[in-house]
């Protein structure tokens, strides 16, 4: 599976783990939850994608911590993801949409 595969994969799985935070609420996530957030905020880490990677550590952190900032926290990663997921998909369109380098053209 090649990186944007991989990287669509994860947002996928991390989507539908933010609408089940946002639907249940904060308080109501587990350690199967929490376990599933550590394991896609290491992923985002090694992706390169530290922003992402930052908020869900804050996120995780307000969680296990019991804080009243973990809503608050849960709206930044969300509004985070989001716009990492619109800006890889305009990348991703980009590449497309852009015609190949004709060889014949340089010479």
């Amino acid at each position: 599976m090649d990186e944007i595969a991989e990287l669509r994969d994860a947002l996928d799985r991390l989507h539908a783990a933010m609408d089940d935070l946002v639907v249940r609420g904060v308080r109501s996530a587990g350690a199967t939850e929490v376990a599933k957030l550590v394991a896609l905020r290491d992923e985002f880490r090694t992706a390169g994608a530290e922003h992402l990677a930052e908020k869900l550590g804050t996120l995780l952190d307000a969680v296990n911590d019991g804080d009243r900032s973990a809503a608050p926290a849960l709206m930044r990663a969300v509004t985070t993801f989001r716009l990492f997921d619109r800006v890889l998909t305009l990348e991703v369109a980009k590449t497309h949409l852009t015609p190949p380098e004709d060889p014949v053209a340089e010479e």
